[in-house]
């Protein structure tokens, strides 16, 4: 997993809160780290926060692959990018590296909504362009 895939990657210590009382990373934790990139990721595509007064990502299925412990002061990567997109949705994959290597990776599909109706909103042209230019795929 070459770094230069990732459209966000940022380094992270692993932190007490995120582990178990054997010092490993709980298995809810990534899926937390995972979600502050999807937030920080969608911020910058749009240029604006996510709030409840704006269309936004909901996740609809999330899957992750544990692949390797991780340990309390660990030194890692958080990486995030999305992988295709299609009317309404989009598809984000996430990894946990150490050294270079995966620890866990994870694929969220989200649906873009109306906060206040639940209403599937359409990428709009200039989000659409955003995904192209980052290397996303329209399926």
């Amino acid at each position: 997993m070459s770094e230069q895939n990732w459209t966000i990657l940022r380094p992270h210590r692993i932190r007490w809160i995120e582990c178990d009382l054997y010092g490993h990373v709980n298995h809810a934790a990534y899926l937390t780290l995972f979600e502050d990139l999807r937030v920080d990721h969608w911020q910058a595509l749009t240029g604006a926060p996510i709030s409840p007064d704006l269309a936004g990502p909901v996740v609809a299925q999330i899957e992750a692959r544990y692949l390797r412990a991780v340990g309390f002061g660990d030194a890692v990567q958080l990486a995030c990018r999305v992988a295709s997109f299609r009317r309404t949705s989009f598809v984000h994959d996430y990894a946990l590296l150490k050294d270079g290597e995966p620890c866990c990776t994870a694929r969220a599909v989200c649906v873009v909504t109306r906060q206040d109706s639940g209403e599937k909103v359409a990428l709009w042209p200039e989000l659409r362009a955003k995904l192209l230019a980052e290397g996303a795929s329209e399926t």
